[in-house]
């Protein structure tokens, strides 16, 4: 609309801080939000395309979580420690959505510290799921998600390392995208997770309603910044080239540990269903679940026992969320000798090689993303026992496709008591345009 001029970007961003206004009212996911640099922001648009100017995103309004600094909007993560704190600068994803012509709407929630799966905490208190109040939008970027799919913001910018945008995206019906690490710089989010023992499973990526929007966006956040050493120049294809029907595909769901709700699994069968009837080869495999991914990604969580959490939130005085005490005794209690952690890194890379060893034999990887649709505040989903929810075993699937190293996408598939479900598309390393081009294959089928 914007680039044949059917709106202008002050009209466009008009109508989404109108949108923005009433979502939040009805989900609480707004946090921060500067409407007169929006419209600034939007009339210099304007006269930049009058004057010949172009960008990939000029005009576009674009919502952050608020985990990534935004020069002159608040960033504090969730937690009391940052409370007023004000970056200066923009974090490198910001900074280059800014050079593209983007137009920075808002600031989203996230739990504290970026660290649940419920989107809650002390400062700006809880989002909503956009379809049910007494149910969670997901965490850590369920801000994004619940505003995404309340068409409140046409993109939205999160971060992922144990399924932060995935599960959000899972539960509220849209697509979140994980790149793969070193796709997009890390730098200028909080918490710093490279000198931690997640260092190697955290990234920026997109969520947005639609395939084609996180297209649009992806190649403009990413490449090397000379800061964050995890991000490197890799190609980005293009997944328009790519003909899904000459594809090969292998599914699974056959976590021995997990039970999927009947949904979840009819959702999975669904696309699998849809993408045999369309020509694909598609086969059941086998995934390695001879190691825990669960146990793995938490004991990188857990890596220094809580140290750099504690060092990091200590300015809170030790008011913290529910789920943040919980989770700083579980992190203490497994601290262990660099011997013990010497050997999770060497089971993860069995792991690894092993998932990656499976992914090498098809095009395309299909799994579900959490074991059931979006449940009720403070409690896991799939029906697990409420004193399992710190456990985070509904969360396998996507801890195995982290832990792997593979870029991966949760695109909305089906439902389940008229909740969404999705399904967990992943492909080898830097095969961003295989999850985008089956992602929207399956968006057009189902």
């Amino acid at each position: 609309m914007l680039a044949r001029r059917e709106l202008s970007a002050r009209e466009l961003a008009e109508r989404y801080l109108e949108c923005l206004d009433a979502a939040d009212a009805q989900v609480t996911a707004v946090v921060a939000s500067d409407p007169h640099a929006v419209l600034t922001a939007a009339d210099a648009a304007d006269r930049a395309r009058r004057e010949g100017h172009s960008g990939p995103l000029l005009g576009l309004p674009v919502t952050i979580k608020d985990s990534i600094d935004v020069a002159g909007l608040p960033c504090t993560g969730g937690s009391l420690a940052r409370a007023g704190h004000r970056p200066a600068a923009d974090a490198t994803a910001a900074a280059r959505l800014r050079q593209a012509g983007a137009i920075i709407l808002a600031k989203t929630n996230v739990p504290e510290y970026s660290s649940a799966y419920e989107t809650d905490n002390l400062v700006h208190g809880r989002t909503d799921h956009p379809l049910d109040p007494e149910r969670t939008p997901g965490g850590s970027s369920g801000g994004e998600a619940a505003l995404a799919a309340l068409d409140a913001t046409p993109l939205g910018i999160g971060t992922d390392g144990g399924g932060s945008l995935r599960v959000p995206a899972h539960y509220c019906g849209v697509l979140g995208l994980r790149p793969t690490v070193g796709r997009v710089p890390d730098t200028g989010t909080w918490p710093s997770t490279r000198a931690s023992g997640y260092m190697d499973l955290f990234c920026v990526g997109p969520i947005a309603r639609h395939v084609e929007d996180v297209a649009l966006v992806l190649p403009v956040i990413s490449g090397p910044d000379g800061i964050d050493p995890y991000a490197v120049p890799a190609p980005l294809r293009d997944h328009r080239a790519l003909d899904v029907t000459r594809m090969t595909f292998g599914w699974f769901a056959d976590d021995p540990r997990l039970t999927l709700t009947p949904g979840t699994r009819t959702t999975l069968t669904r696309a699998v269903d849809a993408l045999q009837r369309a020509g694909a080869d598609v086969r059941m495999v086998s995934a390695p679940w001879d190691e825990d991914p669960t146990e793995l990604f938490f004991a990188c969580v857990a890596a220094d026992g809580g140290e750099q959490l504690r060092a990091d939130l200590a300015p809170a005085g030790g008011r913290h969320h529910p789920l943040m005490l919980d989770l700083m005794a579980a992190v203490k209690q497994r601290r262990g000798t660099a011997a013990e952690w010497f050997s999770v890194q060497e089971r993860i890379f069995r792991l690894r090689a092993a998932v990656r060893a499976m992914a090498r034999e098809v095009d395309v990887l299909l799994c579900p993303v959490v074991a059931g649709p979006a449940p009720r505040h403070g409690e896991p989903p799939g029906g697990l026992p409420r004193e399992r929810y710190n456990e985070f075993r509904a969360f396998d699937y996507v801890h195995l496709i982290a832990l792997a190293g593979l870029p991966a996408a949760s695109v909305p598939a089906g439902s389940e008591d008229g909740l969404p479900v999705g399904v967990q598309i992943a492909a080898a390393p830097w095969r961003e345009d295989r999850v985008m081009a089956v992602a929207s294959a399956l968006e057009a089928e189902l």
